[in-house]
């Protein structure tokens, strides 16, 4: 029987829980870079910025969060 999903690490991954407050005036910079992030990759851009210390990353050409639901809708049908 195959197994379905993504195989095991060797490794367990470590998790961070962060919880960031911004301040309008004082983290505009940051305020504006997650903004114009959707929601389901905030932590890949955080990530990316972390890496790369460059808040500009591109999101050019993602769907929106509502042509994303419709799609996943029409899958369910």
């Amino acid at each position: 029987m195959t197994k379905r999903g993504r195989p095991k690490l060797a490794q367990p991954p470590k998790i961070y829980f962060i919880k960031l407050r911004l301040y309008p005036g004082q983290d505009d910079d940051l305020i504006a870079f997650l903004a114009g992030v959707p929601w389901r990759l905030r932590t890949a851009a955080v990530k990316g910025a972390l890496r790369t210390g460059n808040l500009s990353t591109r999101l050019d050409g993602l769907p929106a969060d509502d042509d994303l639901a419709e799609a996943l809708d029409r899958l369910m049908v």
